[in-house]
């Protein structure tokens, strides 16, 4: 079939929705179906890194006019100026995939009405947990973010939501379209458990890492309460001297983060690695022994996603999605929101309980197989041929 998928995000941005996106699109393409994905220009963004990227795609990549998104860096939106209606009359798509309701998503349910052709929405995050970006973090903001998103899915044939609690959420703030909980995917045959001891210990020298470690991996903003584990990271480091604790990934507090660490005395313990990519993603996850997240706006995130699938115990917060995927006492630990002695608690236990550390780490990737790249897509391709029936 045609598939025509829409985000405002893709790479090389680097955050989840980019990656849900391209990993779809890949594993649709695997199946045999012609996938082409709409999404913003990339302006300043390395062009280099996207023609590495696009040499191996198995989908059509379709860049339409934008600007600098202000009130979020790095972020674009398309100039809603009709540009998807030509591309998709010459295309005749079997069915259209939005993954926003933004700028880049009116450019998909513009066609979608026009053509009589089905269109899935996935709605991937609460956005009102975000709304201290634009600094409109206010009762009244919240109340419009969710009148306009609710707005918009309900113009889609079915509604896709990576969690159940964002899909109940949905509900109740007034979705009348059919919501289906549906899972993230996730590269399984990329992202995978170091092949040894020896080389772990080879990637934990190479990134300057001397001993156990936890990792952090994702955008560093306020939302992602990156303070949090950083406190409880610093509670354990003092019945564990040598610990470490590696920040995979950038954004606007980092700079607020390191004085954090510096007020902690605790620099020599925290590495902050910056963006990594590719295979230095996997082998920075590779490097490290638990995975950490405090978290309370997380719906079933790629990152932990990415962690589990390379083996690593996770521990993270009773908050929205998370304890979908991590599993009290199976795969890590769930801890309550704001409880930063609770998890530093559970940190110590993971890293000496070396055992115990063994059997969350398989459990992980087992877990993690249920979301591969592969069986996601066919339940997509499931998806839509039930709506293109219809």
């Amino acid at each position: 079939m045609k598939i025509a998928i829409f985000s405002d995000s893709f790479f090389p941005q680097v955050d989840g929705v980019a990656s849900v996106v391209f990993r779809s699109a890949q594993g649709l393409g695997e199946l045999g179906h012609d996938v082409y994905v709409f999404t913003a220009s990339a302006g300043r963004l390395v062009k280099q890194e996207e023609s590495r990227k696009e040499k191996a795609q198995k989908f059509t990549l379709i860049r339409m006019p934008s600007v600098p998104a202000l009130i979020y860096p790095g972020y674009r939106f398309a100039l809603p100026i009709g540009f998807a209606v030509n591309k998709l009359r010459k295309i005749k798509p079997d069915i259209i995939h939005t993954h926003t309701p933004f700028s880049v998503g009116w450019e998909a349910v513009w066609p979608a009405k026009i053509f009589g052709i089905p269109i899935v929405g996935t709605h991937h995050t609460f956005y009102n947990h975000y709304l201290k970006h634009a600094k409109i973090d206010y009762a009244w903001a919240k109340k419009i973010s969710w009148k306009y998103t609710v707005g918009y899915y309900n113009r889609c044939n079915l509604v896709l939501s990576p969690s159940k609690s964002l899909a109940d959420e949905l509900k109740f703030q007034g979705l009348k379209k059919l919501v289906k909980a549906f899972p993230n995917p996730v590269d399984t045959e990329f992202f995978h458990p170091v092949a040894s001891r020896t080389k772990k210990e080879e990637l934990k020298k190479l990134l300057g890492i001397k001993g156990a470690s936890l990792v952090y991996m994702g955008r560093v903003s306020y939302e992602k309460s990156i303070d949090q584990v950083i406190k409880a990271a610093a509670l354990a480091m003092k019945k564990i001297p040598n610990l470490q604790f590696a920040i995979v990934g950038d954004g606007p507090e980092r700079k607020k983060l390191e004085k954090l660490v510096k007020d902690l005395e605790i620099e020599k313990n925290v590495l902050f690695l910056g963006i990594k990519h590719e295979k230095d993603l996997v082998e920075a996850l590779q490097a490290n022994d638990v995975f950490l997240t405090a978290s309370k706006t997380e719906n079933m995130p790629v990152s932990i996603l990415e962690a589990m699938a390379t083996g690593l115990p996770v521990i993270g917060v009773d908050a929205l999605g998370i304890p979908e995927i991590v599993l009290n006492n199976v795969n890590g630990f769930i801890v309550s929101p704001d409880k930063i002695e609770s998890m530093a608690g559970k940190i110590l236990q993971l890293i000496e309980d070396v055992k115990l550390r063994e059997r969350f780490s398989e459990k992980s990737r087992e877990l993690s197989l249920d979301y591969s790249q592969g069986e996601i897509a066919k339940k997509l391709e499931n998806e839509y041929n039930q709506l293109i029936l219809k």
